[in-house]
């Protein structure tokens, strides 16, 4: 972008060929579900930083699990800051 922040996102990355990642908010609530399937070598996921009810999400802690199937879970935290 010319001006401004840019574009609201996050990226996940080193990420396997398949998985899910999953954010909740520090209560607990499911915020977004992300699938993702791509070749080996884009190992990236982006998240526009929308829930899945349409709306925008808030500043703040949230938790990440990212679950592949044949390789295990990860588990995570980030935080979104004005």
């Amino acid at each position: 972008n010319a001006s401004g922040r840019g574009e609201r996102r996050i990226d996940f990355v080193n990420l396997p060929p398949q998985g899910t990642i999953r954010i909740y908010n520090l209560a607990g609530v499911l915020v977004q579900t992300l699938e993702h399937d791509s070749m080996l070598q884009d190992g990236s996921e982006s998240w526009d930083l929308v829930s899945k009810d349409g709306l925008s999400v808030a500043f703040g802690v949230y938790i990440y699990h990212v679950e592949a199937p044949g390789i295990g879970e990860h588990i995570g935290k980030f935080t979104l800051i004005k």
